[in-house]
């Protein structure tokens, strides 16, 4: 299962130049991170955010996730120059801890 964050030019452009390349082209200049996420995270995402999607047939990806959880794992991906599944899973531990 993947967790797709697409990046508009300027924040791809940034992690460029932080030598973060994590991003990949996908279509004719668009780039996205891909982060691979195991059983276990995507039922601890569920949990968090019940109306995502979890498409299995085509992107084998989760969707309609917040653009705010997206944006705070690019954040740490920049802030801490860190690899995107550990910035997931920084977010994702903070966000636990908030809601207990």
């Amino acid at each position: 299962m993947k967790i797709f964050i697409w990046l508009n030019e300027e924040m791809s452009k940034k992690l460029e130049e932080l030598g973060l390349n994590y991003a990949k082209e996908v279509l004719e200049g668009m780039r996205r991170i891909e982060i691979d996420v195991e059983e276990d995270i995507v039922n601890e995402i569920v949990k968090l955010f019940p109306n995502v999607k979890i498409d299995k047939s085509t992107t084998n990806s989760i969707e309609l996730l917040p653009k705010s959880f997206k944006s705070e794992i690019v954040k740490i991906i920049i802030e801490k120059k860190i690899e995107p599944k550990k910035a997931l899973l920084e977010v994702l531990n903070t966000l636990k801890h908030r809601r207990i």
